[in-house]
């Protein structure tokens, strides 16, 4: 019992010990602030509309050999609800409030897995699992995105993805005392710049 109990303790240290050589063997990066756009667009009974993100902040781990990308995990990326600019106050205010955000003022995604990942020349591309929450509520999604390397330790990941908001039980907004219905289907398209953040989780010499 006792030699059961001690392999089993073995064998938990050993996944331990390979989910943390995985991670280190990875480098952080994180998004440049002064290179992000996100925008969302949608339709109305009216006019087509759209609204852009002026605070997004993002990290994932990656592993990069040669300049092909090999491997994502962990990337968590926030996107500030009140930070979502049309251009109009009452759109504005309008989608604060149908996206709830006082209570809830971000948008997240959390990586989960990566599928299809290909990685040729300084190019690459995937569908990226994970768990995207709007107003409080989360659904399981899958993102493609396609990128580049920049250099050594930089890359572009862009893509776009569409979404009904009733998915997320937000009401579609509505302005002009009702006069304008906004559709229920919005289109995200976005295009990040990483890069490497030096730290204790990276393993080159610098």
């Amino acid at each position: 019992m006792k030699r059961q109990a001690i392999l089993y303790l073995i064998g938990f240290v050993a996944i331990i010990l390979s989910f943390s050589t995985e991670i280190f063997a990875q480098e952080k990066y994180e998004i440049l602030q002064d290179k992000f756009t996100l925008k969302i667009e949608g339709s109305s009974n009216l006019h087509d509309w759209d609204m852009e993100a002026e605070s997004i902040s993002g990290e994932l781990y990656a592993k990069v050999q040669n300049s092909l990308v090999e491997n994502f995990n962990a990337a968590d990326i926030q996107v500030s609800v009140e930070k979502l600019e049309s251009g109009k106050r009452i759109m504005n205010n309008k989608t604060y409030e149908a996206l709830q955000s006082e209570k809830h003022p971000k948008i997240r995604f959390k990586l989960q897995s990566v599928d299809d990942l290909y990685s040729a020349g300084n190019s690459f591309s995937g569908k990226a699992n994970g768990r995207l929450t709007i107003a409080g509520n989360s659904k399981v999604v899958s993102i493609p995105f396609s990128g580049k390397m920049n250099g050594e330790d930089q890359f572009t990941v862009s893509g776009d993805y569409s979404l009904k908001m009733t998915e997320y039980n937000v009401d579609p907004p509505k302005a002009m005392f009702g006069s304008l219905k906004t559709g229920d289907e919005v289109t995200i398209k976005y295009e990040f710049v990483f890069r490497e953040k030096s730290g204790i989780f990276t393993n080159k010499n610098k």
